[in-house]
């Protein structure tokens, strides 16, 4: 009789967010993902939510590694607080883990865990477990799907994913290699993305969005441009930062984890834009505010997120006026809506222009739809 394999979902069941699971196999155990939850709205005084992460601490001497899918935050932001308590490797893409080093970093606790970079369509043996990396197109770049060749058959974990036939990178998902599993032995088990799951038709593809920013860029000629979204979301950064550098503006970033990202894809080579087209945020009244661009964070109205902290009038180096253009090219995580709305009024009300997704198609949903 084959060995068993058992499954515990520590979080990310019925709800978006802090997804993470750990697949149990010859008594060792090997995490996918570890991520946290923003609060909803009746969690008064809660900042993040986290996975339950008490049968961890009593099996902490069972812990492989941790696997993780890519390096958004309801995916890898609780790895940071588990590694409090626990030591690991973490497994990923170079972009995976650069995203997730960075909050470890600022934890203090890049010495608990070792950062292990794979390739698209790796196979590698971690401990007991046979972990195949299968590329999938996301919201970010470099995610995985991760095949789990075990005793029991093969585990297909998708990740977040979608289907985009023209992503901003060309990396698409691998439907060549998830039809080769299939027609071999079969899929025993295919853990879905189910984001997305009553919405209907396709998702549209991700340079969709870059054709309606060039437009909103054409369009308002004479106003600084403001835009806000997920510091993760590099290929949206990237649409920005290009149709700002063509319509001739410079660019600057705002917010500490949109500053490391962008430094980080930079470095990867994943964001190919000429050095002289950055600026940093104080030197941007040296320019024409026509001839600016700010790529903020902020987008899920944070408190204390830059974005903001320019809507209540508290950023030392922007202020918002009649001159500005804010767009929201972002989608508010369920839970988020009031605090979005919140930063909106803000800004209206400092004699701002907004634009957001229900405005305009600034927006393209990283997930796949029925």
């Amino acid at each position: 009789m084959a060995a068993p394999v058992r499954i515990i979902f520590l979080g990310g069941l019925g709800e978006i967010g802090r997804n993470c699971m750990a697949i149990e196999q010859d008594d060792r155990l090997l995490l996918i993902d570890c991520g946290l939850m923003f609060p909803d709205a009746d969690m008064h005084g809660i900042d993040l939510v986290l996975p339950d992460f008490t049968f961890l601490r009593d099996n902490a001497h069972r812990i492989e590694a941790c696997v993780a899918t890519h390096g958004h935050e309801d995916h890898v932001g609780g790895l940071q607080f588990l590694l409090r308590e626990l030591s690991f490797p973490i497994y990923g893409s170079p972009v995976t883990l650069g995203l997730a080093r960075n909050r470890i970093q600022e934890a203090g606790l890049l010495g608990k865990t070792e950062l292990i970079p794979v390739v698209d369509n790796e196979r590698r043996r971690i401990g007991p477990f046979d972990v195949e990396f299968i590329p999938v197109t996301h919201s970010v770049p470099f995610a995985h799907a991760i095949a789990l060749h075990t005793p029991q058959g093969v585990i297909l974990h998708s990740g977040d994913f979608k289907i985009d036939l023209t992503p901003v990178d060309d990396r698409r998902t691998d439907l060549a290699r998830l039809g080769a599993l299939a027609a071999g032995d079969g899929i025993r088990l295919l853990m879905l993305d189910s984001t997305n799951a009553e919405e209907r038709g396709s998702a549209p593809s991700e340079r969709s969005v870059g054709v309606v920013l060039r437009q909103l860029f054409a369009e308002h000629k004479t106003e600084r441009i403001i835009t806000a979204s997920f510091a993760s979301h590099i290929h949206r950064v990237q649409q920005i930062a290009e149709a700002a550098i063509d319509a001739g503006r410079v660019v600057a970033t705002l917010g500490r984890s949109m500053i490391n990202n962008v430094r980080m894809a930079r470095d990867l080579g994943i964001i190919k834009l000429p050095d002289h087209a950055f600026v940093n945020i104080e030197e941007i009244d040296n320019y024409p505010p026509e001839k600016v661009c700010v790529i903020s964070t902020g987008s899920q109205g944070e408190p204390m997120a830059a974005l903001s902290l320019l809507a209540r009038g508290d950023n030392k180096f922007v202020k918002i006026g009649p001159k500005d253009l804010v767009i929201f090219s972002s989608h508010a995580i369920p839970g988020n809506e009031s605090n979005v709305n919140r930063v909106i009024d803000g800004l209206l009300r400092a004699g701002a222009d907004v634009v957001h997704s229900g405005i305009a198609d600034v927006h393209a949903t990283g997930h796949a739809q029925a």
